[in-house]
């Protein structure tokens, strides 16, 4: 029998108990998919004599998809990175003095800073995207059927179905 410590915030079924162990299944192996690329991701920048947010930062400010005059801003990097203005300017900072970026005016607005990478910072970038790019097509299809099991696709269903029964 269960009890709760608390009162429910409606009638729980026995399908309800069912759904959230898959549910939590499911979101503990989308976590670990998730770590293991991360964990790769970071040793990968290390190895390469980078922090892993010098990496990320390469890599967003690479990948900005707007107009080339209008960023990659710093505001736009520190939410790309999750992290705080003045910690992105820190940040930028010392990826311009190792020679991984630079700061150039923004054309339309010379207020505006926009961050480019030096061609050292762009071959860095290349190698690690490379490695990158080879891990998901390795791990990358695990990764998807983890997500796919949340989301409930009839593929990662099967897939879930046959897993058990080979339990």
């Amino acid at each position: 029998m269960i009890h709760f410590r608390f009162s429910p915030p409606h009638e729980i079924s026995l399908y309800d108990i069912i759904v959230l162990v898959n549910d939590y299944e499911a979101l503990a192996e989308l976590r670990y998919r998730v770590r293991r690329f991360l964990h790769f991701s970071e040793e990968a920048s290390r190895l390469s004599g980078l922090e892993p947010q010098h990496h990320q930062l390469l890599l967003a400010a690479k990948g900005f998809g707007g107009r080339p005059d209008e960023g990659p801003t710093i505001g736009y990097l520190a939410d790309r990175l999750q992290i705080r203005h003045n910690s992105a300017v820190e940040l930028i900072d010392r990826m311009v003095s190792h020679g991984l970026v630079e700061r150039l005016s923004g054309e339309r607005d010379r207020r505006q800073v926009i961050v480019v990478l030096t061609r050292y910072g762009d071959r860095i970038l290349k190698k690690l995207s490379t490695d990158h790019i080879r891990e998901l097509r390795e791990t990358g299809p695990e990764l998807v059927c983890a997500l796919e099991s949340i989301l409930g696709t009839p593929a990662a269903e099967a897939e879930m179905d046959r897993e058990k029964a080979a339990r």
